[in-house]
């Protein structure tokens, strides 16, 4: 059952901080991207974000790392 789209984005921008990417520069659109390869996913490429972060699809699971 999937988690409601607030809570769900909130889980992501902690992710994504966690991560390396610098909360001041995380914008929602950052994270409403990442959010879509997971619920609307269609093919899309890697997702560059503040700090170096790239999240992507892989396998059916999202990849978060510091490059």
């Amino acid at each position: 059952h999937a988690l409601p789209a607030a809570v769900r984005r909130r889980i992501l921008r902690r992710a994504l901080v966690a991560a390396g990417a610098p909360g001041g520069s995380l914008f929602a659109r950052h994270v409403e991207e990442v959010d879509r390869l997971i619920t609307g996913w269609r093919g899309q490429r890697a997702i560059n974000l503040p700090g170096k972060v790239e999240a992507r699809r892989q396998g059916g699971r999202l990849v978060l790392r510091q490059g």
